[in-house]
C-alpha cells in the first residue's frame, strides 16, 4: 500500500484494515462467530455486508466511483477486489503530484463510504451518491489544503480538479 501524507493516518489505516478484510463488516464479524441476522447491504439489500461488495459492487458505491473519476479525469474504472481500487492511481500517465491527488481522494472515497455506511446502519440516516460525492470533495479539499503543503488551492480550482 502506498502513503500519502495528507490524508489523515486513520484513513490510511482503515484502508490497510480493509484491505487485509479486518473492518467489522458482517461478513468479517461472522467468521469470528458474531452472529448477526441482517447480513445484507444496508445501501442495496442486494449482497452481504462485506469489504468486497461495499467497495467494489454495490450500486450505491459503483455510481460514487463513478463521479470520482469523471472528477479525477481517469477512465472509468472497473475494480473486482478493495487492492485494485488502491492501485487505481497507478494506472495511466499522471504525474506524481495527481496520482498522489489521485490516491488520497481513493483513500478519502472508501473513508467516506465507510462512514455513510456506519450511518445507515446503525442511525438509518441514508446518504445518497450526490451527498457522498460532496463530502468527499469537501473533506478531501479540507486535508489537501492543510495538510499537503502544495501551495495555494481554492475551492473551484479542487473542483475542476487542478492541481498543482
Amino acid at each position: 500500500m502506498d502513503k500519502c501524507n495528507w490524508v489523515p493516518k486513520k484513513c490510511s489505516l482503515f484502508a490497510w484494515r480493509a484491505e487485509m478484510n479486518r473492518v467489522p463488516t458482517v461478513e468479517a464479524l461472522g467468521k469470528r462467530g458474531v452472529v448477526i441476522i441482517d447480513d445484507m447491504c444496508n445501501f442495496c439489500n442486494e449482497g452481504l455486508d462485506s469489504v468486497s461488495h461495499i467497495f467494489t459492487a454495490c450500486p450505491l458505491a459503483l455510481g460514487v466511483w463513478e463521479k470520482v473519476s469523471f472528477w479525477c479525469r481517469i477512465q472509468n474504472f472497473f475494480v473486482f477486489s478493495f487492492r485494485d481500487l488502491l492501485e487505481i492511481h497507478n494506472v495511466g500517465s499522471k504525474g506524481k503530484s495527481e496520482r498522489e491527488a489521485i490516491y488520497g481522494i481513493i483513500l478519502t472515497t472508501c473513508w467516506v463510504l465507510w462512514k455513510a455506511r456506519n450511518k445507515l446502519r446503525f442511525n438509518r440516516i441514508r446518504s445518497n451518491v450526490d451527498e457522498i460525492f460532496r463530502e468527499i470533495r469537501v473533506v478531501s479539499f479540507f486535508w489537501f489544503k492543510h495538510r499537503a503543503r502544495k501551495g495555494v488551492l481554492d475551492w473551484k480550482d479542487w473542483c475542476k480538479f487542478v492541481i498543482m
